[in-house]
């Protein structure tokens, strides 16, 4: 079995072999993902040491799924995204079945891979001895903040991680990151007339809708004035009727 260990306080990463008679001695089926392990099951060198088991693959390359409470290889049904199903494969909303392991350990685990939890007496060439820096800094503005402690009223450009480029023949320069989520003051006029504009908008909808609702009310009152002024002459029509019939008698 090959066991890789991982310490993300240095951010070294580093894979052992680990021997067949050393795994003999261990009752494998005790032990999921998710637990912390004594290191000393996997070797004399780790001694000491508290391992958190965090995932692995069969000697097929199935890779482990926590949660599924077995010690084979189980068929799922999965959507986009999970463990054994990338994102950029099938359509949205589909569902395939999917053959992975199980988050129970077993003899047939040809990888596992584990954190360090607790540091042991000795240290662990290449994992705990050394420290790996990161090669960029945070893009994020939010995240530059974080970093140095930054109030939201300071400029973040002054504080961004550069690297510095080497190449034969030319002279060495400088590499800075795009700061992503950068609010300057171009961004706040846009979006200060983007809302003006918005209101603006609705103020001139509001006036258009009350300009209409009058001329539909003075055209529906002068339909009512017609209506009256017609009910009005038909009456004095048959007044007149009325009248002239009588003198005739």
């Amino acid at each position: 079995m090959k066991l890789n260990i991982a310490y993300p306080r240095n951010g070294t990463v580093k894979q052992f072999d680990i021997s067949d008679e050393v795994l003999r001695r261990v009752q494998l089926q005790d032990y999921r993902l998710g637990n912390e392990v004594d290191g000393s099951i996997f070797g004399g060198e780790f001694k000491g040491y508290i391992f958190r088991l965090r995932g692995g693959s069969d000697k097929d390359g199935f890779p482990m799924v926590p949660g599924v409470l077995a010690s084979s290889r189980v068929s799922l049904l999965v959507k986009r995204g999970a463990i054994g199903f990338n994102t950029f494969r099938g359509y949205q909303g589909e569902r395939r079945r999917k053959n992975v392991r199980g988050c129970v350990l077993a003899s047939d685990i040809a990888v596992l891979n584990v954190t360090i939890s607790k540091v042991g007496d000795q240290p662990i060439e290449g994992v705990t001895d050394t420290t790996a820096p990161r090669r960029l800094g945070p893009k994020r503005a939010s995240k530059i903040r974080k970093l140095f402690n930054l109030s939201r009223t300071e400029d973040v450009r002054k504080y961004v991680v550069r690297r510095r480029v080497t190449k034969s023949g030319k002279k060495d320069r400088l590499k800075a990151p795009k700061i992503q989520r950068l609010i300057t003051p171009r961004i706040k006029a846009r979006r200060a007339k983007k809302a003006n504009d918005a209101i603006a908008k609705v103020r001139a909808s509001a006036a258009e809708r009350r300009e209409y609702l009058r001329l539909i009310a003075s055209h529906r009152r002068a339909l009512r004035q017609r209506e009256h002024s017609k009910k009005h002459t038909r009456k004095v029509h048959a007044q007149r009727a009325e009248v002239a019939a009588f003198q005739k008698k």
